[in-house]
């Protein structure tokens, strides 16, 4: 490989690596900072572009051009598609963010120290909405008298910034980085500090919030943690994943909100309804894969599930009801790009996946561990939820992977 000299960041690139760290910090608690401070970054990495040679150098890493082809398959998809003119505008504003990856990816490769800077970030940011749900949930959070935020007035589901789904996914993260984080401290007190930080994060998702999408990836995310931790064996990988169930089930005793919303999804499954929020995911389900089966190769084309899914919503709810006329999306980022692009897009997607959770294999570290450590989750969650697709939890995704993905090569010695 070509191996860069090391040239200082020039002053463009200095400050496109803060506006990531910015957007990293951010992300957890404001779209509008996260879009802002994403927005001048494309425009200061296009600047450095020019006035950097070792930063054209590192363009071409295989996820950055996988997600670039990705890009140019909706851009084409727009041409075969079915949505309307609405919808496609949509659809093409979200799947802009794929230049996020090969951002974040050559940024890292000029800059050593962008992702273990990355993390501490996010958890930065992480802490704020943290906080702010304590505060919710003790009633001492204060409303936003221009309206930027909204404060939740329900007292069993302490949210603010965020709904309770990206809460949970991002604290629920943040939980399980910080368990990592303590795994690797050798001094007690930086270990005690590690695990306290990782409660702060944890108790939020289980006990103050209703997001059952939180559970799930405060779980998995743990199993993956012990996993990546521990000298696997048959015994001890059964005993820890029977420990960490024992640890879900004192969760769902202790907490009211875990108790009700597993018990919710129980009776929904048991008591099957079209409008239930489980009987509208299986829809989503039964239509998505109807229109994958009718259309394998391409789909419908960019943002057309919306418009695929109109016949079904109109049949489940009666007129005049919001959920009738709504642009549904199917909860599931893997069926929703099966159904814009096909068999190829999903190839295309999945390739990109697959490059980002390659650099986690080989050699132990920080860096690779926390990349595994976000790859499962978001994977996991994004199989029930449009992830993707949706403002936060792309730019959290995209924003880290690029960073760890240049972190985890570099502990292993691959140079650029």
């Amino acid at each position: 490989m070509t191996i860069a000299p090391p040239v200082p960041l020039t002053r463009a690139e200095n400050i496109v690596r803060y506006l990531i760290l910015l957007a990293l910090f951010s992300v957890s608690f404001s779209t509008a900072l996260t879009n802002l401070f994403v927005g001048f970054g494309y425009i200061g990495f296009i600047v450095a572009l020019c006035t950097s040679p070792s930063l054209r150098r590192v363009l071409r890493s295989p996820p950055a051009l996988l997600a670039l082809a990705l890009l140019a398959l909706f851009i084409i998809g727009a041409s075969w598609s079915i949505a309307p003119r609405a919808d496609l505008a949509t659809a093409l504003k979200k799947y802009s963010r794929l230049l996020i990856l090969p951002m974040a990816i050559a940024m890292s490769w000029r800059d050593p120290g962008l992702a273990p800077r990355a993390l501490r970030w996010f958890l930065g940011g992480a802490a704020v909405l943290a906080v702010s749900c304590y505060l919710v949930k003790f009633g001492m959070m204060p409303e936003s008298r221009l309206g930027w935020w909204k404060v939740s007035t329900d007292a069993r589901d302490a949210y603010v910034f965020r709904n309770h789904i990206t809460i949970g996914i991002l604290l629920g993260f943040a939980a399980c980085l910080s368990l990592l984080a303590a795994s690797y401290k050798t001094a007690w007190r930086a270990r005690a500090l590690w695990i306290a930080g990782g409660v702060l994060f944890a108790v939020p998702t289980i006990f103050l919030g209703q997001g059952r999408t939180g559970y799930v990836a405060l779980f998995i995310g743990m199993v993956a943690l012990f996993l990546i931790r521990t000298r696997i064996t048959p015994l001890r990988t059964v005993a820890g994943v029977m420990a960490i169930g024992a640890l879900f089930l004192g969760f769902y005793l202790a907490s009211s909100n875990v108790r009700s919303r597993t018990d919710d999804m129980v009776n929904e499954i048991q008591n099957h309804r079209v409008q239930s929020p489980n009987g509208l995911r299986v829809s989503f389900l039964s239509v998505g894969l109807d229109v994958v089966a009718a259309h394998p190769l391409l789909g419908v084309g960019t943002g057309g599930f919306a418009e695929a899914y109109a016949p079904t919503a109109q049949r489940n709810w009666p007129a005049g009801h919001e959920m009738a006329t709504a642009r549904h999306q199917p909860h599931s980022e893997f069926l929703l790009v099966a159904v814009q692009l096909g068999l190829l897009g999903s190839l295309v997607y999945f390739a990109m996946l697959g490059t980002i959770g390659g650099a986690a294999l080989g050699a132990r570290n920080f860096e690779s561990d926390s990349l595994a450590l976000l790859w499962v989750v978001y994977v996991v969650t994004s199989s029930f939820n449009s992830l993707l697709w949706d403002t936060t939890e792309a730019h959290w995704f995209l924003l880290l992977a690029g960073c760890l993905y240049v972190g985890a090569l570099r502990r292993r010695g691959v140079k650029q």
